[in-house]
């Protein structure tokens, strides 16, 4: 099984936590605790895979861990970084 580990920022909000990924412009998500918005932003990654493969793109590939986090603004208090996997098995067409 082909799986690649997306970086994913969270970040608190006023009113609970939003999230997104370096490797995936435009992919972002919310959510009330920061369980939930990894848990939200790890179906953002699969649709926004699908997308892309419908749209007959590439798959991003994920960037190298020490770029990625050179390239986040200072973390606030109350930030995380986690990693989302991703299954390539039913998506071939990768960059």
């Amino acid at each position: 099984m082909n799986t690649q580990q997306y970086l994913i920022i969270i970040e608190p909000t006023k009113i609970g936590y939003s999230a997104y990924s370096p490797d995936l412009s435009g992919c972002i998500t919310v959510g009330k605790t920061v369980e939930q918005t990894r848990g939200h932003m790890q179906e953002a990654i699969e649709l926004y895979i699908e997308e892309l493969v419908e749209m007959g793109e590439n798959i991003p590939q994920p960037g190298k861990l020490k770029e990625q986090i050179n390239n986040i603004d200072p973390l606030q208090n109350g930030t995380f970084i986690a990693f989302v996997p991703y299954h390539l098995e039913h998506h071939a067409k990768s960059a």
